[in-house]
């Protein structure tokens, strides 16, 4: 699925979104509060209710993920693979502040755990495992500034 064009800001939101290569409109206006909402899907009425990462529309509750650009970016450095069999690096996908380090050397751990929490342009993110392992070694502590690129844990 890929986003077209938006209208956020108003308060019937507008998503021109192309699905499976095809062209549908989706209209989004906030019903009783910002977790409920009434969406319109190629002229179908859904009433849509959001906690957290579940959503759920007519008895059906899905879990979902939503990743923005800086998501994309920071997972496609995290999954780079180092040409080692079995060991993966963790790298700053930017420049920042590293805020906490979660892991331990010898530390089991497992997809998607945090490992380290980088601060840049003042916001948070956590890094996290891209596949699970031990950490064989932590190269960064808490107040370590980093420049993009830089290895910050090894798993294998």
């Amino acid at each position: 699925m890929e986003v077209l064009r938006t209208n956020a800001g108003s308060r019937e939101l507008v998503f021109d979104l192309l699905v499976d290569g095809k062209p549908v409109s989706v209209s989004c206006v906030e019903v009783a509060d910002p977790s409920h909402v009434s969406l319109l899907i190629q002229n179908r009425s859904y009433d849509v209710v959001m906690e957290g990462d579940v959503v759920s529309a007519a008895g059906v509750s899905s879990q979902v993920q939503v990743e923005n650009e800086l998501q994309k970016e920071i997972d496609k450095v995290v999954k780079r693979v180092s040409p080692k069999a079995g060991r993966t690096e963790l790298n700053a996908p930017m420049p920042g502040l590293v805020v906490a380090v979660e892991v331990v050397p010898g530390q089991k751990v497992v997809r998607g755990q945090g490992l380290v929490v980088l601060e840049a342009m003042k916001m948070q993110n956590e890094l996290k495992a891209p596949a699970g392992g031990e950490v064989k070694e932590v190269l960064v502590r808490e107040g370590t500034t980093v420049d993009k690129g830089d290895l910050l844990v090894v798993l294998e």
